[in-house]
């Protein structure tokens, strides 16, 4: 039971309690009115469920998921390479979700242990897909702009299952999804008036993967004759040797990565089986009315 977090959990309340024993009114609305935070959205909630709707309906062939607000504790930080301290963590052995991605790997982890061929019909190839919007908290210094906030609408799409042949998983993993973000462009632009020209893929690898990226790039240019696709170096140990970043031109005409979308170790670990691959990416569609 040492490091648990049932250990600390009862010392921990009690000293919040007493915390917020001490607190005036006053307090409370001074707080709300400076606090990154506890304040609401930039957003107009009407306008959010639009959009909410149009990434749903653009995500077809995924599973949608409804994420509770917290997750355990270190689901951020205990499998990818990043710190804690990016994550509001709680007195309860949980944390305030801070990439929908990382919960993502523990529901498809979850689903793929559950219809493991011990528990599927025979010839069964497991493989999960998976949709969420979340309103998403970070703790992190934020970029420059009006447009960046503690907390924001992120779409994400997940997808695991077991490796195949000529990273045949994560070839078609990365042209759905990027087809997905490439309907919400469209969608938004027929249902918002927004816009999104020069759409861009940039396909980034590292050392191990020149094979990789070749093929990627090919299935994009099949997939998506109308974007435009380039190679970069990859250079962040974030990800497991595969970064695609997917946007188009702002307003100002700045090309702007609104979608996020990697290879990472994640199911594997979770699973202990490192025959299974996990790709997720994210779009933070709150940038759609305040950049496009």
């Amino acid at each position: 039971m040492e490091g648990s977090p049932s250990r600390t959990r009862g010392a921990l309340l009690r000293l919040v309690r007493e915390q917020a024993d001490r607190r005036r009114p006053a307090e409370l609305l001074a707080q709300y009115r400076r606090d990154g935070f506890v304040g609401p959205s930039m957003l107009d909630q009407r306008l959010v469920n639009a959009l909410d709707r149009l990434a749903l309906d653009a995500a077809e062939g995924y599973d949608a998921v409804l994420l509770s607000p917290v997750a355990p504790l270190g689901t951020s930080s205990v499998v990818a390479p990043t710190s804690q301290d990016r994550t509001v963590s709680t007195t309860r052995g949980s944390e305030v979700v801070s990439d929908p991605t990382n919960v993502l790997a523990l529901e498809c982890a979850r689903r793929l242990l559950d219809s493991s061929p011990a528990a599927t019909p025979a010839g069964a190839a497991p493989a999960v897909r998976l949709a969420t919007v979340h309103q998403t908290l970070r703790a992190q210094s934020l970029p420059s702009g009006a447009a960046y906030s503690r907390h924001f609408r992120l779409l994400a799409l997940a997808e695991a299952g077991p490796g195949l042949p000529d990273d045949g998983f994560e070839v078609e993993a990365v042209a759905r999804q990027l087809r997905a973000y490439d309907r919400l462009f469209d969608a938004c632009e027929h249902g918002l008036g927004a816009a999104f020209p020069r759409r861009r893929a940039v396909v980034r690898v590292d050392a191990r993967g020149p094979a990789l990226e070749e093929r990627v790039v090919h299935r994009l240019d099949a997939a998506l004759p109308h974007v435009e696709v380039i190679t970069e170096p990859l250079e962040s140990r974030y990800y497991d040797g595969l970064r695609v970043g997917f946007g188009a031109d702002d307003r100002s005409g700045e090309f702007v990565e609104i979608v996020d979308l990697g290879r990472f170790d994640w199911v594997a670990q979770l699973t202990s089986d490192r025959r299974n691959r996990f790709v997720a990416s994210g779009f933070g569609i709150q940038l759609v009315p305040l950049l496009f």
